[in-house]
């Protein structure tokens, strides 16, 4: 493959950005997972299963491909530029953002969900004074956890580079193995289940869920791998294909074991404990995080390394979507709020007038010269 070509690796960050929104339009419907807007809808219980299986399929391994994504292109920088010019550009490129995030969309998007309760500009300017006076702007990192969770693995990375902690790899690229995507999983699994012993689902630190961070960071330091040994490009496309179907019969075992335990025992589970039973929820979400995301990757590659003008477009303004896309969802949300639907039909309703709402409102943000540098491409 020309090593110029690497459309499929956007595509699949697009495709993440999309389901982000998704994601949070369902769970402004439902009682899983934690978000600015929850409609006053009780969900009948088929409907909770499917946004249940919705919700904890793409938390599995959405934001964890992310991380592995920016592992691989944080590499390649760092490689290219130094560890001081590196550390500069995050901080700009991500520290930034998330300033402006916690400064400006964060109390905005808390008010837009408040709406109902506030009646004037005057109402936003006490809300904003009570943000600023208890110090709750430092909390309100919202959907930018993850800006700032990448800008801290990205300053750890380069401290480690800086020091040469490791010792330079020889021999040439070492090909991706079954054997260490096992092993992969295993430390992921061990780690997920350890951390959650202490931070378990829920429990946060500056809005960072710590429960999730034994994956995270292990796909970071996977997509470092990969860049060191041009995995994206190389990799089997039958080992992508396995993890693939390794993913499918995760996920008849994860229904299955839901329909066994039932929700509340389910939930229990899946935040984690001192129990047998959270060692599966861990298991299934590493699995799920490390093969989906080499599966992405091959298939991707081999169907869909290309862009026509319309996806150049959209993934261009993918990280503009991520950073404003709160606002924007909360807002349809309540003016969808007097439609007589129920959960289900609202959620998908929300979640396809919002992405192309999302990406016209990126598409504008881009083109203002002060909000532009907020979101580099």
């Amino acid at each position: 493959m020309p090593r110029d070509r690497m459309l499929f690796v956007d595509n699949i960050r697009l495709v993440m950005i999309i389901l982000v929104v998704c994601h949070h339009a369902v769970i402004s419907y439902c009682d899983i997972g934690a978000w600015y807007y929850k409609a006053p809808l009780t969900p009948g219980p088929v409907t909770n299963f499917l946004f249940f299986l919705f919700v904890s399929f793409n938390q599995s391994f959405f934001m964890g491909t992310l991380f592995a994504l920016a592992g691989y292109f944080a590499a390649n920088t760092l490689e290219r530029r130094g560890s001081a010019a590196f550390v500069r550009g995050r901080l700009l490129r991500l520290g930034v953002p998330t300033l402006f995030y916690m400064i400006v969309l964060d109390p905005l998007t808390f008010y837009l969900a408040h709406a109902r309760e506030f009646h004037s500009l005057g109402d936003f300017t006490a809300i904003y004074g009570y943000f600023l006076s208890t110090a709750g702007i430092l909390a309100g990192t919202g959907p930018m956890w993850f800006a700032l969770a990448l800008l801290l693995f990205c300053l750890v990375y380069a401290a480690w580079h800086a020091l040469r902690l490791a010792a330079p790899a020889t021999g040439g690229p070492r090909p991706l193995t079954a054997q260490l995507l096992v092993w992969l999983i295993v430390c992921s699994t061990a780690g997920t289940f350890a951390l959650r012993l202490a931070y378990p689902i829920g429990k946060t630190i500056s809005n960072l869920q710590l429960g999730n961070f034994a994956q995270y960071s292990i796909l970071f330091i996977f997509g470092i791998l990969a860049q060191a040994n041009d995995w994206l490009r190389t990799l089997d496309a039958r080992l992508g294909r396995r993890c693939l179907l390794a993913v499918l019969v995760g996920q008849l075992a994860w229904t299955g074991w839901w329909l066994l335990l039932g929700l509340d025992e389910m939930a229990a589970s899946y935040q984690g404990g001192p129990h047998w039973q959270s060692l599966f929820p861990s298991l299934w979400q590493s699995l799920n995080s490390i093969c989906m995301t080499v599966g992405l990757i091959a298939l991707c590659r081999e169907r869909w390394n290309r862009q026509g003008g319309l996806v150049a477009r959209m993934s261009e303004s993918a990280f503009a979507v991520y950073v404003f896309h709160p606002p924007i969802l909360v807002a349809l949300a309540q003016l969808l709020g007097p439609v007589p639907l129920g959960a289900l039909p609202k959620a998908a309703l929300l979640s396809a007038l919002a992405v192309p709402l999302c990406f016209v409102a990126a598409y504008g943000v881009q083109r203002v010269p002060l909000l532009r540098d907020m979101v580099p491409q």
